[in-house]
C-alpha cells in the first residue's frame, strides 16, 4: 500500500499541498515494512533516524517525516534517533517488525529530553460513505485536548473524544463523507487551537492528523496528515 505525508497548515485542507509533501513509501515488499518517521518535537530542528547503525533518514527537520522500508526479521530491530548536529541520542526503541506491516515513529519532546511514540497501523476501511479521522496528541504546547467533528457549521455540542493527553492517541472516528470539520480544543473547554476543512476527502479515505506545534515551537498548533487509507 503506497503511503505518503504531508505537512500542511492551520487552516488548510486535508489534501492542500501548503508547506513540504513528503515522500511516499513503494512497498513493503516481502518480509518488509514501512515505518513512517515524523520528527515532532520543535527543539530539535533537525534530527537523523538509525535502523540498527545504518543512518536510514538523516537530517529530518522539524514538522516534517518520510516513510522507509525495512527489512522485518524475526529479530527486534533497533530505532534510534539522534540529533543531526551533534550526534547525541534522543530517543531509542527495539521494535519487532512485522512484516508487510506499517508504523508510524513520532520523536516527542518532553520537558527533559525526547521520546519515540510508535504506532502500529490498525487502521480498517469505514463503512460505505463514510470517511475515518483520528488525533495524535504530541503538541507538548497544547496540554490534554477534546475533538469535535461536526458538520461545516461553528456549533461545537459534544466532542467524539476527551482529555486526550500528550502522545494520546484518539480512536479512529467514521463520519459521513463531505460534510466533515475536525476541531481541536484545550480539554474542557471550546477554546479551539486547531479548526481543519476534512470536506474534500471522499468516501473510504483515512486520515490521521498528528498535532504539533508552530514551526518555531508553542501556539499557535499545526498539524500533520498521514493519508492512512485511500
Amino acid at each position: 500500500m503506497t503511503r505518503g505525508l504531508a505537512v500542511v497548515g492551520m487552516t488548510a485542507g486535508l489534501f492542500a499541498t501548503a508547506g513540504c509533501r513528503i515522500d511516499n513509501a513503494l512497498g513493503p515488499t516481502t518480509n518488509q515494512a514501512i515505518v513512517q518517521f515524523i520528527n515532532a518535537a520543535p527543539r530539535y530542528a533537525t534530527v537523523d533516524l538509525f535502523v540498527d547503525s545504518t543512518d536510514a533518514i538523516p537530517g529530518m527537520p522539524y514538522g516534517n517525516g518520510s516513510s522507509i522500508a525495512v527489512n522485518a526479521p524475526t529479530t527486534p530491530r533497533k530505532f534510534t534517533v539522534r540529533a543531526s548536529t551533534d550526534t547525541t541520542v534522543l530517543a531509542s526503541s527495539p521494535l519487532i517488525v512485522a512484516n508487510q506491516a506499517t508504523y508510524a515513529l513520532i520523536l516527542t519532546q518532553h520537558a527533559v529530553g525526547a521520546g519515540l511514540l510508535i504506532l502500529p497501523d490498525t487502521v480498517s476501511p469505514p463503512p460505505a460513505n463514510q470517511i475515518g479521522l483520528r488525533i495524535v496528541n504530541v503538541a507538548p504546547s497544547a496540554g490534554a485536548v477534546d475533538v469535535y467533528i461536526t458538520g461545516s457549521d461553528s456549533t461545537l455540542a459534544t466532542p467524539v473524544a476527551t482529555n486526550i493527553p500528550f502522545e494520546g492517541v484518539m480512536n479512529y472516528q467514521n463520519v459521513p463523507a463531505g460534510t466533515a470539520r475536525l476541531r481541536v480544543t484545550a480539554a474542557g473547554t471550546k477554546t479551539v487551537l486547531l479548526d481543519l476543512d476534512a470536506t474534500p476527502l471522499v468516501a473510504g479515505q483515512v486520515r490521521t492528523i498528528v498535532v504539533i506545534d508552530s514551526g518555531s515551537g508553542g501556539l499557535p498548533l499545526t498539524w500533520l496528515g498521514i493519508p492512512d487509507r485511500g
